[in-house]
């Protein structure tokens, strides 16, 4: 079989640490076979920003990347750069994830001729009502649609697009993790959280950016609740703040202050080896997320063998049956957020009893493996249907069959 040669474009201008954007890349390189497929990783960054730490964990991981300067958000000269390296890098299809890499990636592909599929992990990142939740997506549903294909981590993701039959066609393909790193059996990276999380009889925690999407505000107030039963209750929120929203953590330190919660609620960054420790510390994992894709954290902290409490968003559903590998709870829902913590401070051996099933969920299904085997049969059909010779009707319609035979159901 000959090697696949693909071009992945990550518009990391606002990024400075993990997001699920990162963590998604990092496991489709680490799941792919290289004999199979070999990928070039191209960030487009705000030189302004310097080296960010997404940046130095990237390096550390030995994968094949180079970066592209974009100070302006409106000079689209790494347009240029992108189609060049498509040709020094002989790259056979384009892979684009993030809506300025859509924008690069169909411009690029379009001048070099080849394939160009992107992935969509839903617009997660605009808060309600605000311009840019209408906007963005509004501007990116058009690039969208100029693209050979799309793949969603999620069927219900893919439902937010609205494509129609004459739309590219839009293949699901659930995210995996890697098994073997998120194991709670190996040796695991001692962690700065390890000592707060010991000091309490009961750990629940929160893992990811610090983002007003995420739902920290209602996790704290569950906590006040659960606190006042169970005083020996720890809480933990761990993950990055990005520009523009140090003013939300800010928001979240002054809560906690005044609700009189800084000593059984500790929030930290840290780094990306300890984050399977993280989950370690907790006994239960807490995602009240406003929305969501087919998020990681909850991949991770299942296969760490921890109960979930997930709100009902975006992939939650496909990946938790509640009450056997997680919970399930209403968007926006303190009050049953707060029910369902307590009822799991409660019940330890039905904590590690969900746990255990949720491990066995991610083993049996939801793997790198898995995630990355599909994603190079993409590749592999969308080659094919660039070299193909009849109609364009006739290549989208057969396109749409073999992607269809791909997608999760």
């Amino acid at each position: 079989m000959k090697q696949i040669r693909v071009l992945i474009i990550r518009n990391c201008r606002g990024i400075t640490g993990m997001t699920g954007g990162e963590t998604y890349l990092l496991s489709l390189l680490k799941g792919f076979d290289p004999k199979h497929v070999r990928c070039l990783l191209v960030c487009i960054v705000n030189p302004a920003l310097g080296e960010t730490s997404w940046l130095k964990e990237l390096k550390q991981t030995g994968f094949e990347y180079v970066t592209i300067p974009i100070g302006n958000p409106f000079n689209l000269s790494d347009v240029y750069t992108v189609a060049s390296l498509i040709r020094s890098f002989q790259a056979d299809v384009v892979h684009a994830l993030d809506h300025r890499s859509d924008l690069v990636g169909v411009l690029s592909a379009k001048v070099t001729g080849r394939p160009v599929v992107a992935s969509f992990l839903g617009w997660v990142n605009f808060e309600k009502g605000s311009w840019r939740a209408t906007v963005y997506p509004a501007i990116d549903r058009m690039i969208l649609k100029r693209l050979d294909a799309v793949i969603t981590d999620s069927v219900a993701i893919g439902t937010e697009l609205r494509m129609r039959e004459q739309d590219p066609p839009v293949v699901a393909i659930r995210n995996g993790i890697d098994t073997k790193w998120f194991d709670p059996t190996r040796m695991l990276t001692p962690s700065s959280i390890t000592d707060f999380a010991n000091g309490g009889d009961f750990v629940f925690g929160m893992v990811g950016r610090i983002h007003p999407v995420k739902g920290h505000l209602n996790f704290l107030k569950a906590a006040r609740t659960i606190l006042d039963r169970h005083p020996g209750t720890r809480f933990v929120i761990v993950g990055t703040v990005l520009p523009g929203f140090e003013s939300y953590r800010q928001t979240l330190v002054d809560w906690i202050a005044e609700h009189d919660l800084g000593s059984a609620v500790l929030m930290a960054h840290v780094s990306l080896a300890e984050i399977p420790t993280v989950f370690a510390c907790l006994d239960v994992l807490v995602a009240p997320s406003f929305a969501e894709s087919f998020s990681f954290t909850l991949l991770e902290g299942m296969a760490m063998e921890k109960a979930v409490v997930s709100s009902a968003v975006g992939g939650a559903g496909e990946m938790i049956t509640h009450g056997e590998t997680g919970y399930l709870i209403p968007v926006d829902d303190v009050p049953r957020l707060a029910e369902t913590m307590l009822m799991l401070r409660s019940a330890p051996e039905k904590v590690r009893e969900v746990g255990l099933r949720a491990r066995r969920k991610i083993i049996d299904d939801l793997g790198i493996e898995a995630m990355a085997a599909r994603t190079s049969e993409v590749y592999l059909r969308l080659i094919e249907f660039k070299h193909q010779k009849t109609s364009r009707s006739a290549q989208q319609y057969r396109l749409r069959e073999q992607l269809d035979m791909i997608s999760a159901k």
